[in-house]
């Protein structure tokens, strides 16, 4: 038992080290990382990286996904301080522009596996998984707003899941600007004006009729 606890343990541990490398390397280079620099930076035998890994595409598939589960576990944060369903529903918009700004290179390599250049190279099974694990994060918006729907605070004739897809990407949108700008490091100025703008539009859009003098979304 001993022995195959070590074994299991060292295996992780290799596992880990290729996609801690793989992640630099994507990070610095993007798509055009090569297994032979993946397997050089984790100080392994390239053939090793195919014992884990079935291609370049899985390996970048799998930096992706870890992104998605850091910010999987940001929007359940900001969530757990939320009260109510426009305050979740801005709490899962602010953290996926928060998330994306504080982790550009997370963003980058994700939005160019989006491109049809990349997809035209990627396997169907790794775009499903790809596909799948968007779904996820965009099934928080869509719980947001269909608690904002029973509640009467939000329009029920409401489409939620093309309110919630609407959301990502107007952000992303934005996101595509800022990320290329060096000194947004946060959204303060232009951009957070923008970000904020976006957000606005759809909460109005979504809320229901308010008599005249009441505030909407964003005042």
């Amino acid at each position: 038992m001993a022995v195959a606890a070590r074994r299991e343990k060292e295996r992780l541990q290799r596992g880990n080290a290729i996609l801690e490398a793989a992640r630099h390397l994507f990070f610095e280079k993007g798509y055009s990382a090569t297994m032979d620099e993946i397997a050089k930076k984790a100080e392994l035998g390239k053939g090793t990286l195919y014992l884990y890994f079935k291609s370049k595409d899985e390996l970048y598939v799998s930096v992706i996904i870890e992104g998605f589960h850091v910010l999987e576990r940001r929007m359940e944060r900001e969530l757990a301080k939320a009260e109510g369903p426009d305050e979740k529903t801005r709490a899962i918009y602010y953290a996926f522009v928060d998330h994306c700004l504080e982790n550009r290179e997370y963003f980058r390599i994700t939005q160019y596996f989006l491109t049809e250049d990349a997809r035209s190279k990627t396997s169907r099974e790794l775009i499903d998984t790809i596909n799948q694990a968007s779904m996820r994060l965009l099934q928080y918006g869509v719980n947001a707003i269909q608690d904002g729907v029973a509640s009467g605070l939000f329009r029920d004739d409401i489409d939620v899941i093309a309110a919630s897809i609407l959301g990502w990407r107007s952000a992303t949108g934005i996101l595509d600007l800022a990320v290329l700008d060096e000194e947004a490091d946060s959204r303060a100025g232009t951009y957070g004006q923008l970000f904020d703008l976006a957000f606005d539009f759809l909460m109005r859009g979504m809320k229901k009729d308010r008599p005249s003098g009441r505030k909407g979304a964003g005042g």
